[in-house]
């Protein structure tokens, strides 16, 4: 690569962030934002000391070490150690999940809608489209870096020094980058973009959970994926730099392959070949239901699943909590509050609804992806055959629909089973099944604004979740922010009550299912007479 190459790809890489510069500002501010309003939050639950002495045996549970890694520096568990432990893992993950995104669609996606078909046409090199992605891939992240730590310096705590909080960050630019390399291997690798995206979570998913097995019983398993490895910084305790070092001599790598790799396929086609398809269609195929459920199958497959294993993890903890929030005043005063019910109901009901919230998140994309194909294009081929728009819209709320009803049964078993099996006395089966189902209104209503977005305003469905983040800060943090009771009701999640802590609602429940399906009804009716396209 000279400095030709590095020329002709410049005004490319000022595209790439031009488009992305309102994702880009979102994704630094949420990201620096949550990093440093976290620290006076978790301060109130960890200081230094021997009180936190079963702080950190609670997180010393394999359940936990599973979920967010090993503990580190136990002997003196300070708010940094404590930072380090809970939240690197996490932002890891949320980071690499703003990378795939990214690296995707400046990827394989513009491929599939002929965007590069167009700069290859001007004078640049068939590698300009893919380095200039990750110029602006590294640009952005560094933006985050930055954004980190000076959000985290600024609310430094006990524990936590200049180098932990650029360490910390370090750690998470490494690891998104990370991410970021092996999606563009696999933008050379397939043919499309939806498995592009799939297969880069799973991969994520692979590495999480490999990691989290590594941790509990087999270190070198730990160290093969790069989370387990950013976890050996130790970060606020002994603050290692070797496997931010180590880590990205292997993004570079796998960095290098994807150029290899761009340079010995043919635009428009992948590596792997696409398997061929019957000579003649299923009849599930004849009409639009058949092929929505054919586009969404692996994407619900893959929600399910996540869904259930998020679910078993956070189950897992529950036979540990009654001696952790007795050691914990912060905790007694947020889950003491209901003399009624034992602070192990009171979490549940909490953990109920943030499952909920994420649940959440699969009802809107598919909701959402009516719009998608209008801007690929195959919406206006489909609609003008004898398909009317209602028809073809609700072929997509149809299994949005669907897939909240079975995660929310599937999750509420999940609980059941597993506390079932590290508890002496759980909640009852009906119990669970009540908590979750009673939070399906509230899902419908996001799908109500979903399908309201996508009949009137299709090019912004990203309020949408906007909406659902606001509805997990003022729900899941209200009670340590200390924000009014009101701000609750301005989102269906925190209307709907958190049982078994709160009474059934029914009236409630059906008045949030009356307002789900006015929204579709004004989203349809919007649907039907704007342009498609438009």
């Amino acid at each position: 690569m000279n400095n030709r190459f590095f020329a002709s790809i410049r005004p490319l890489v000022s595209l790439i962030l031009r488009r992305d510069r309102l994702r880009i500002l979102i994704w630094t501010v949420s990201i620096g934002g949550f990093l440093g309003a976290l620290i006076p939050l978790l301060k109130e639950y960890f200081t230094s000391g021997a009180d936190n002495a079963v702080s950190a045996q609670m997180l010393e549970n394999p359940a936990m070490v599973a979920i967010v890694g090993p503990v580190y520096g136990a002997s003196n568990y300070h708010t940094g150690a404590a930072y380090g432990n809970m939240m690197l893992l996490f932002m890891a993950v949320t980071v690499a999940i703003m990378d795939i995104f990214m690296v995707a669609r400046h990827t394989r996606q513009d491929e599939e809608r002929g965007r590069l078909e167009m700069i290859r046409s001007l004078p640049v090199g068939r590698l300009a489209g893919l380095g200039a992605t990750f110029i602006a891939t590294l640009l952005t992240n560094l933006l985050v870096f930055l954004a980190g730590t000076g959000f985290m310096y600024f609310f430094m705590e006990d524990g936590m020094t200049l180098t932990g909080c650029l360490l910390f960050n370090a750690g998470l630019l490494v690891s998104g980058l990370f991410f970021a390399a092996t999606t563009a291997v696999l933008a050379q690798v397939f043919t499309n973009n939806r498995s592009v995206i799939s297969w880069s979570f799973a991969l994520l998913l692979f590495l999480y959970c490999l990691r989290g097995v590594g941790d509990v019983s087999n270190e070198t398993l730990s160290l093969i994926s790069p989370l387990g490895l950013v976890l050996r910084t130790k970060v606020f305790v002994d603050n290692d730099w070797w496997p931010i070092v180590i880590l990205f001599l292997i993004t570079c790598t796998v960095a290098a392959l994807a150029f290899i790799l761009a340079r010995i396929r043919d635009l428009g086609s992948g590596l792997l070949p696409e398997r061929k398809g019957h000579a003649h269609a299923s009849a599930l195929l004849c009409g639009p239901g058949g092929l929505a459920m054919r586009l969404l199958r692996t994407p619900f497959i893959i929600w399910t699943l996540v869904m259930v294993i998020l679910a078993a993890m956070y189950a897992s903890v529950f036979g540990d909590l009654e001696s952790f929030m007795d050691s914990n005043e912060m905790l007694k005063l947020v889950f003491g509050q209901n003399p009624d019910h034992s602070p192990t109901e009171q979490f549940v009901g909490l953990i109920i609804v943030i499952m909920s919230m994420i649940g959440t998140i699969p009802v809107l994309s598919f909701t959402f992806r009516p719009a998608a194909e209008e801007v690929r294009g195959r919406a206006e081929n489909i609609l003008s055959k004898a398909i009317s728009r209602t028809k073809y819209l609700t072929t997509y709320l149809v299994p949005g629909l669907l897939i909240s009803l079975l995660t929310q049964v599937l999750m509420a078993l999940t609980f059941w089973g597993i506390g079932s099996a590290v508890m002496d006395t759980p909640p009852s089966l009906e119990t669970f099944l009540i908590g979750f189902l009673s939070f399906l209104p509230a899902m419908w209503v996001f799908q109500g604004v979903g399908t309201l977005l996508v009949g009137v305003l299709p090019k912004r469905t990203s309020l949408a979740y906007l909406y659902l983040g606001f509805s997990f800060i003022v729900v899941y943090m209200g009670a340590l922010m200390n924000l009014p009771e009101w701000v609750k009701k301005f989102t269906p999640f925190g209307l709907t009550p958190q049982y078994p802590v709160d009474d059934w609602n029914f009236p409630l429940l059906l008045a949030l299912t009356g307002v789900a399906i006015l929204l579709t009804i004004i989203g349809y009716l919007g649907y039907n007479r704007r342009n498609i396209g438009g």
